[in-house]
């Protein structure tokens, strides 16, 4: 009840705290005037016998002890937040003052200035200003405060809350001190973990869309989300440009999993509506079916589609009004239906404009990420009416040095916060390609999967059986095959095939390397696709499989 009849709003800001830092500084200078004026009236007499020399020594001890004093205000101003809540009450006050926020009453000769109620409450991370409405004669342009604020205050408008006749704005400092290290990008039960205390939860937040110029940290982002959502679900991967992710193709996790020719691409939308079809087909029939439930109910995993370059697969369907019509239809299927049955797409480019992502459609990507610099219509695009009135700043340094990655993300209609996509120490010798590799497969299980042919011929290939190495395919004048043509014949990473030989040879087998290259024996041949037969059923490591591997043989 007490509660209900006091609520602490934070420090009312009045017209004095205009001059607050004045203020404080003279409440810190006066303990020495004091000591000085009493230092004075113990030595009166002796003062005024050489009068010159000391009052040379008083005004020169004061300059000395004002510059001290003055340097103290303003290093408790920076790094304080006691002292912070003054200056924040200081802005307001010049603010309000500025912008006639006032009202003006003559007394005689004197004008008395009553400013409207306004509070600020601040700690290490931000502040919150709260401004009354209850009709008073600012009430409109209260409403209209954020973006002066995010400015005069130099931080990041992230909230705005009602309630009852007073309306608060939240803006928050050093978004940058939350930025985490790509290995911190987990799945956790509170979404994909983006920085400190943001996350995307795709399950209540379902489908991402990117946005960013070149060189604004795009690619490098969906990296990061990509090594996160692997090792929880399954990944398709679609690259139009051929560039920056045509390079996984050829690692264990990804196999027929990357597409980077057109109709491939149009061939990986067409399969996951199938298999979004037969999943809904799954569940509607499964024993413990209850409506309303999705996907992990029912414990399936989540499917994911990162397309990157969305702009220019489009582009390139200019002429083609059919299969321009068939994305549009599989894209459209996918993000209005794919939440249940645990489908997301993630899809970046470079501006989302109309014409290569629907507006209705776009209204339908629950999180938005931008990275880099966009004009002002790209953030409109983006963020939608509801960041209207948002500042959206360039920030290329912070503290003096360039950073990567600032842009900012929102959940669809809400408030677009900063942010830092993750950190990666490349300069410590970091790479992804060597991350990926350690990734075990998640096998494919269900019958939804069958519409993947591809794929599933592929999990055939590295589970085969062990028979399918045949002595026969070697003369029987020489039974060693060289590694590279071996990976070959076979289709098998020939990286994945050096590191199993690397964890072999710690256990102390030994293979044959000449100028041409490594050498195989029947047997070892064997041996390596008994082991990726095993990595691929889902092992956590070359070196687990090989350990499971023999514990087989030797049963």
């Amino acid at each position: 009840m007490v509660k209900q009849l006091f609520v602490y709003r934070g420090w009312r800001v009045r017209p004095f705290h205009r001059n607050i830092k004045v203020v404080t500084f003279l409440m810190m200078l006066l303990p020495f005037l004091l000591l000085m004026g009493y230092y004075g009236y113990l030595y009166y007499e002796i003062i005024l016998q050489e009068p010159i020399k000391y009052g040379v020594m008083i005004v020169g001890y004061l300059c000395i002890i004002s510059i001290m004093v003055e340097l103290l205000n303003r290093y408790l101003y920076l790094k304080s937040t006691f002292f912070g809540r003054l200056d924040n009450l200081r802005i307001l006050s010049t603010f309000l003052i500025e912008n006639n926020f006032y009202i003006s009453k003559k007394t005689g000769d004197k004008q008395q200035i009553k400013l409207p109620k306004v509070y600020v409450k601040r700690d290490k991370y931000g502040l919150d200003a709260t401004f009354i409405l209850q009709g008073n004669k600012f009430q409109d342009r209260f409403l209209r405060v954020s973006n002066d604020l995010e400015v005069m205050f130099d931080g990041d408008f992230i909230d705005k809350v009602f309630s009852k006749g007073f309306v608060s704005y939240t803006i928050a400092f050093g978004r940058i001190e939350g930025r985490i290290n790509v290995k911190d990008v987990l799945v956790t039960d509170k979404g994909v973990r983006l920085m400190q205390n943001i996350y995307w939860n795709f399950d209540e937040q379902p489908h991402l869309l990117l946005s960013g110029g070149t060189g604004g940290g795009k690619t490098v982002f969906l990296m990061c989300l990509i090594s996160a959502l692997v090792r929880y679900g399954y990944v398709d991967i679609c690259d139009p440009k051929k560039s920056d992710f045509v390079g996984l193709k050829d690692i264990l996790v990804f196999q027929n999993r990357v597409f980077f020719e057109k109709e491939d691409m149009i061939k990986c939308l067409e399969d996951n509506v199938k298999f979004m079809d037969k999943r809904y087909e799954a569940m509607t029939n499964h024993p413990d079916f209850t409506p309303g439930k999705r996907y992990s109910h029912y414990g399936f995993k989540p499917k994911f589609i990162i397309f990157d370059e969305w702009a220019a697969f489009m582009a390139s369907l200019d002429n083609d009004y059919k299969a321009s019509g068939q994305v549009n239809e599989y894209l459209t299927q996918i993000v209005l239906k794919g939440r249940q049955a645990g489908v997301f797409i993630v899809l970046g480019l470079q501006r989302p404009d109309g014409e290569f992502i629907k507006t209705a459609l776009r209204d339908n990507f629950m999180k938005r990420v931008s990275v880099g610099h966009l004009e002002d219509t790209g953030y409109t695009m983006m963020y939608g009416d509801a960041n209207r009135n948002k500042e959206f700043k360039k920030i290329d340094k912070i503290n003096g040095k360039k950073v990567y990655g600032r842009g900012y993300i929102a959940n669809g209609g809400e408030i677009a916060r900063e942010f830092f996509s993750p950190f990666i120490p490349f300069d410590e010798g970091f790479s992804f390609i060597d991350e990926f590799n350690k990734l075990p497969i998640i096998p494919f299980e269900g019958k939804e999967f069958e519409v993947f042919d591809t794929h599933l011929e592929s999990v055939r290939t590295v589970s085969y059986e062990l028979d399918q190495v045949d002595e026969e395919d070697f003369s029987s004048d020489d039974s060693r095959i060289l590694l590279k043509d071996f990976s070959v014949e076979k289709g098998f990473d020939i990286k994945a095939l050096r590191k199993i030989i690397d964890v072999l040879r710690g256990l102390g087998h030994e293979f044959e390397k000449k100028d041409e290259g490594l050498y195989l024996t029947v047997e070892q041949t064997i041996i390596l696709a008994g082991v990726l037969s095993v990595y691929g059923e889902g092992q956590p490591s070359y070196a687990k499989a090989v350990e499971v591997y023999f514990e087989g043989e030797n049963q």
